[in-house]
């Protein structure tokens, strides 16, 4: 087993100049997720009202795009939970982070329960990065088994089913030998392995010293798609009560 000390991964690199504490190419990225996520979703209002036919339980287009949105959310989360714990876990930071997402998923699950009670948001994405973000912390001592582990994560929750995992308190493990009738389901196998491919290159950025686009950039498109990552939680809440309302206003 590669052996890493523990005050190598959570402290800075040496080098000069510190390392930023927020990096315009993870705002990038993320809010490139947001942007998918809004086209997303406005598709799926507009089937839900009826204006367009599209299957998103099974057309591979969308399977494919909701996968790649919920991808770059959970990296993104573990390249932040990287970074942000190079100098030690700050548990009252931590904390505070969690009751916000809390909150957050309990407004999505009380949300969802109002608009659709038959498929209500049980353990969406937010409920995952909630408890995610709890699970990942004995990992941050880790290096290069970050990688090792994230790969192994996501092959047997792609791989591995079993009816023990279809009891519904089991549900958030995922391993069930059929998708939860809900409107969204992000359970802890796979996508654990995902956010700690996140941590694992959070850990090389932190490794490597000057990351890569650690300046913002000055392309108009590139200042949206960064402001949209910095405040993805409140567009993620606000969204779909904004599209569902208007289209509502527009099509009544």
């Amino acid at each position: 087993m590669h052996h890493v000390d523990s005050d190598t991964v959570l402290a800075p690199p040496q080098r000069e100049g510190p390392f930023p504490l927020r990096l315009p190419v993870l705002d990038l990225f993320r809010g490139g997720a947001v942007l998918l996520m809004l086209v997303y979703h406005f598709f799926f209002d507009l089937n839900y009202f009826g204006v367009v036919s599209i299957r998103f339980q099974t057309d591979p287009f969308w399977l494919s795009l909701r996968a790649v949105i919920v991808g770059g959310f959970v990296l993104a989360v573990g390249v932040s939970l990287a970074l942000s714990t190079r100098n030690g876990l700050n548990l009252w930071r931590f904390v505070r982070r969690q009751a916000v997402l809390g909150m957050a998923a309990g407004l999505v699950s009380l949300g969802t329960y109002l608009i659709f009670p038959l498929t209500w948001v049980v353990f969406g994405v937010l409920h995952f990065i909630f408890v995610a973000r709890i699970l990942a912390l004995p990992f941050l001592r880790l290096y290069v088994l970050n990688m090792v582990l994230g790969v192994a994560f996501i092959l047997v929750g792609l791989s591995v089913q079993h009816p023990v995992f279809n009891h519904p308190w089991l549900h958030w493990l995922g391993m069930m030998t059929h998708k939860p009738f809900t409107e969204d389901y992000v359970p802890v196998l796979p996508w654990l392995g995902v956010l700690l491919l996140g941590v694992y290159i959070g850990q090389s950025m932190l490794r490597r010293g000057q990351p890569f686009l650690s300046t913002a950039l000055s392309l108009p498109g590139f200042r949206m798609l960064s402001w949209m990552g910095r405040n993805s939680l409140l567009i993620y809440l606000l969204h779909q009560p904004l599209f569902m309302g208007v289209l509502y206003l527009i099509l009544r």
